[in-house]
């Protein structure tokens, strides 16, 4: 795997996090960020006094598209099926001279209920001329995925250095796990340790293949996880992390129907205070794939 295959996952990753972490505001900013750098004619819309938006949350000079984003705390059939009609014909009262398309931006599932897919479709049908669309996460990963790196970065933050999983040691994983359980040796290249054994489980577990390439570098750390935890004098040790980890994972999958996104948010809960420095994202990944491939952290 070349480190832009892996930047290519661990962005993948990264944003699916980020579609689900954001609401509101903030993931209409999210949309500003990624549009600014695909479309250098895009222009975001600021409410201003009375009149607000004119229904728009950004408009490509280009190609005349008009995008209006709808990311609530919860999406409800109803609601965004209203949200669609009102924002559609508002944008057409204030908009219609410039307007050739328009694309509404969602986040909150990984499908829209077929209320919302029958609104697109009768709008598509009673403006022929009007290219209308929508745009979920996949696509906005399509967009990021086609980015420059260096436009990637500067979204969705820098990528670990795939040579730093090997040389992580029992320093990082220490500090990350004290504050799981109740609380050095450094780790060699082991070209033996690969995927099969959990590869069933990966499948059963719909996790992608951008999780599948985190995982990979992340195996040998995992051993040395396990020898940490084996030569802890309290025999309670990894049981607690394994409990602590567990009951994250039930927490997240009560509301989240996205493997990639528990995964990813397990990594982060794991990292924790030591987030923002690179050395620690593969002793954490390391400790996710431990427990992972012990069942102790997702389904079995």
């Amino acid at each position: 795997m070349t480190r832009e295959e892996f930047g290519l996952s661990h962005h993948e990753i990264k944003l699916e996090l980020e579609l689900y972490r954001r609401v509101g505001k903030s993931f209409q900013d999210l949309f500003e960020q990624i549009m600014q750098k695909k479309d250098p004619s895009f222009m975001t819309v600021k409410p201003m006094g009375r009149e607000g938006d004119w229904k728009s949350d950004g408009f490509s000079v280009d190609t005349g598209t008009l995008y209006q984003c709808y990311a609530p705390e919860g999406l409800t059939a109803a609601l965004a099926a209203h949200k669609v009609i009102e924002d559609f014909n508002g944008a057409c009262e204030y908009w219609r001279a410039k307007m050739r398309g328009w694309v509404f931006v969602w986040s909150s599932e990984r499908a829209l209920p077929p209320q919302v897919l029958d609104v697109l479709t009768n709008l598509k049908a009673q403006h022929p001329s009007l290219a209308i669309d929508h745009m979920g996460r996949e696509g906005l990963w399509q967009i990021v995925k086609g980015l420059q790196s260096a436009d990637r970065v500067a979204i969705l933050g820098a990528v670990p250095e795939l040579t730093d999983a090997t040389a992580t040691t029992a320093i990082e994983i220490q500090v990350l796990m004290k504050h799981l359980g109740r609380r050095t040796a450094s780790l060699a290249e082991d070209p033996g340790l690969d995927l099969t054994a959990i590869s069933e489980k990966l499948r059963r577990n719909r996790l992608s293949e951008a999780v599948t390439n985190t995982l990979r570098p992340a195996m040998p750390v995992a051993r040395l996880v396990r020898d940490y935890v084996t030569k802890m004098p309290d025999p309670d040790f990894s049981e607690s992390v394994a409990d602590d980890l567990a009951t994250k994972y039930r927490d997240l999958a009560s509301t989240v129907d996205d493997p990639d996104v528990i995964f990813g948010s397990l990594v982060d809960y794991v990292i924790g205070d030591q987030r923002g420095d690179p050395k620690f994202f593969w002793a954490a990944a390391g400790i996710v794939a431990h427990y992972f491939e012990l069942c102790d952290v997702f389904e079995r």
